[in-house]
């Protein structure tokens, strides 16, 4: 292991082989990145009361966030970033749903979105834009052929909420065995605490990742890293 030491006082991960995970913002790897296979995008969606009672007024200014617009605008730019063949998945909330859609969803260059089947999280709330007890839905997008989804994802994926909607890894890991092949590009535009990139690294895919928050980041590397030197 490596002797340089972080801001932290923590020890500096070494990088894992085809895996680029990277503390920056996302514009960054949009400038940078060409041929993804698989885009994956789980946006810091902006938080706002909902009308009917049921958001989490005590989670209001955990994370800033990004405007619909502001969204919408790296899920278009992130159609340079696709290769002939790729999906784009991008997770939001039921009621972002018709806002969102209403802004332009996800750029006019994508074509028609389809489901991509949901995270319900259960039982807990917790940190996020709307209760933790509801479910995350998933739309996909596609640029070229792609084929139809992978069977596994037509139904939800229910699981118990971890730290600040970090998303199954099992699941990611069925995600780019169905929808990649080994040695594949995929694209993690809002990394988190990054379960896209244990699972390419668990099935030889090539990542790249951005994740802005420099605490998350390092939790991220990580995590990575115990995956193979315990």
């Amino acid at each position: 292991m490596s002797d340089q030491l972080d801001m932290w006082g923590k020890r500096e991960h070494p990088e894992k082989p085809g895996i680029d995970l990277r503390c920056c913002d996302v514009a960054e790897i949009l400038a940078e990145c060409r041929g993804a296979r698989l885009i994956m995008a789980d946006p810091p969606w902006r938080y706002r009361d909902n009308p009917g009672g049921d958001s989490n007024p005590e989670q209001t200014g955990i994370y800033a966030g990004l405007s619909d617009a502001e969204i919408i605008a790296h899920l278009d730019d992130a159609f340079d970033c696709a290769g002939p063949a790729c999906r784009m998945a991008v997770w939001y909330t039921w009621p972002k749903d018709e806002e969102w859609r209403s802004a332009g969803g996800a750029g006019p260059r994508w074509g028609t979105r389809t489901t991509g089947g949901a995270w319900v999280k259960s039982p807990h709330v917790g940190v996020g834009y709307h209760w933790r007890g509801h479910s995350e839905p998933v739309a996909l997008f596609t640029r070229g052929s792609c084929g139809r989804p992978g069977s596994m994802l037509a139904n939800a994926h229910v699981s118990r909420p971890t730290e600040h909607s970090e998303k199954p890894e099992a699941w990611l890991r069925e995600w780019v065995e169905a929808w990649t092949e080994p040695g594949d590009l995929v694209l993690d535009l809002y990394a988190g605490l990054a379960p896209m990139a244990r699972a390419c690294l668990a099935t030889g895919r090539q990542y790249i990742g951005a994740e802005i928050d420099p605490v998350r980041h390092q939790m991220a590397m990580a995590r990575l890293w115990r995956m193979t030197c315990p």
